[in-house]
């Protein structure tokens, strides 16, 4: 059996954790994108404590009955990437005039990044600003007048949308594959 076979999540789970958090029962987390896009972001990038992601992502107030299948959803996109496949959002990689899943999903990631600021932008400061150029324009957090003309560019948000699984293979790879001296 395969790493990521193993440490798929069942579709009743998913559901189940799909279900909790769209609810109001989830008043202090991110919804079902958001979460997905919060695991991405801690799962790709620099490595950071478990008690801490889980704190910002339920500012505080963790629901505990959860948190093994939140670990098992964060092991599950891990071993998509290590076994590399594509990870996808679990919503269309599409732009719409107003915020949607998508948008969720990226401010989810910003979330989960900002969690962990410093060691993101600890090394080849650009080369992460430029990969994730796609999630920080469509998530809107960040006010920049570049981003802006980007932003007002439908065709292009729409083309940086699609390039967000090879985004996240790519930062995969630059934190967690063996760096080739130059």
């Amino acid at each position: 059996m395969e790493m990521h076979e193993r440490y798929a999540l069942s579709e009743q789970t998913l559901n189940q954790l799909e279900d909790y958090l769209d609810s109001e029962d989830n008043e202090h987390g991110l919804n079902f994108c958001g979460t997905h896009g919060f695991l991405c972001a801690i799962t790709v990038g620099p490595t950071v404590a478990q008690h801490t992601w889980l704190d910002v992502l339920f500012e505080g107030e963790v629901a505990t009955d959860i948190v093994p299948d939140l670990l098992a959803w964060q092991k599950s996109i891990h071993a998509l990437l290590y076994h590399e496949e594509t990870v996808r959002p679990p919503c269309e990689l599409m732009v719409e005039q107003e915020e949607n899943d998508l948008t969720d999903w990226c401010i989810g990631f910003m979330e989960g990044m900002l969690s962990n600021e410093e060691a993101w932008y600890a090394q080849h400061e650009d080369t992460i600003i430029e990969l994730t150029l796609p999630i920080v324009t469509i998530s809107g957090l960040v006010e920049d007048d570049e981003l802006n003309k980007i932003r007002r560019n439908r065709k292009l948000l729409q083309q940086l949308a699609r390039e967000i699984p090879e985004v996240l293979t790519e930062l995969y790879l630059f934190f967690h594959a063996p760096q080739t001296p130059h």
